[in-house]
């Protein structure tokens, strides 16, 4: 079992970057890095992570697992089962939450939270990743970009009440342990049975290109396999333009 050493802090650039420095620094597995506000918060891609204070957690995880670079996807798909774990902790039903490929947890069919995987490698091997979580508990959407009030949630929108972040932190902090102990253990099943993505019809800009199809199946490195007018075609990286929703 993996074990915790949590760092706390105000306000930061990015938990992120913390967390690499404390990596390159020969920092053991299990360094935390919590904020409260993230000022250049960060998600796949780079995109900017909405961060106000006090309202969410924000937090990257320093891990250092026996995998090759071909499994660095089981992280991304740890750290979203790790949310769901969480999220039926704190009483929502799990009819309500599902994933969205590649790395976005969905609450009544809106984005709750985002994992974002980091890694160092040498050869074929990892040296350390950074597991980064942005999980929307208390959020309030008033300030944040139109974009994001409309495709964003958060737990207390969907409960009714505010949450209490410390204890919404140790639910996510103990599933994210449960879940890493299950390696080498592939969680590929588990991800599959709560991805919203399969057996719809999907657009998927992948660098200047855009892929529709039918998502088929997500195979072991995470790829997900799209069926299209030509053919399969696997996509490794890209961005899910369909929001998917329950139907």
């Amino acid at each position: 079992m993996i074990h915790y050493d949590v760092r706390r802090f105000a306000s930061v650039p990015s938990t992120m970057d913390i967390c690499r420095q404390l990596a390159e620094q020969g920092a053991p597995e299990g360094v935390v890095v919590v904020a409260d506000a993230q000022m250049a918060g960060r998600g796949r891609a780079g995109r900017a992570w909405y961060s106000p204070p006090g309202q969410a957690i924000y937090l990257s995880l320093l891990l250092r697992p026996s995998l090759t670079a071909r499994r660095l996807s089981w992280l991304t798909m740890i750290g979203a089962l790790a949310v769901l774990d969480a999220l039926d902790a704190l009483g929502v039903p799990s009819s309500r939450a599902g994933l969205k490929w590649a790395n976005d947890v969905l609450l009544d069919g809106k984005k709750v939270a985002g994992i974002l995987v980091e890694a160092a490698l040498t050869a074929d091997r990892l040296d350390y990743a950074v597991l980064g979580v942005g999980f929307n508990v208390n959020t309030d959407f008033g300030d944040a970009p139109e974009a994001v009030r409309a495709q964003a949630t958060c737990v207390r929108q969907a409960i009714g009440c505010a949450m209490d972040l410390s204890n919404a932190l140790d639910l996510l902090l103990a599933a994210l342990a449960k879940r890493y102990a299950q390696l080498p253990a592939s969680p590929l099943p588990a991800y599959v049975a709560r991805l919203e993505t399969l057996g719809r019809p999907v657009r998927l800009r992948v660098g200047d290109e855009e892929v529709v199809g039918v998502a088929e199946r997500v195979e072991e490195d995470g790829a997900l396999v799209v069926n299209t007018s030509s053919g399969l075609r696997r996509v490794t990286f890209g961005d899910l333009l369909d929001r998917c929703v329950h139907s």
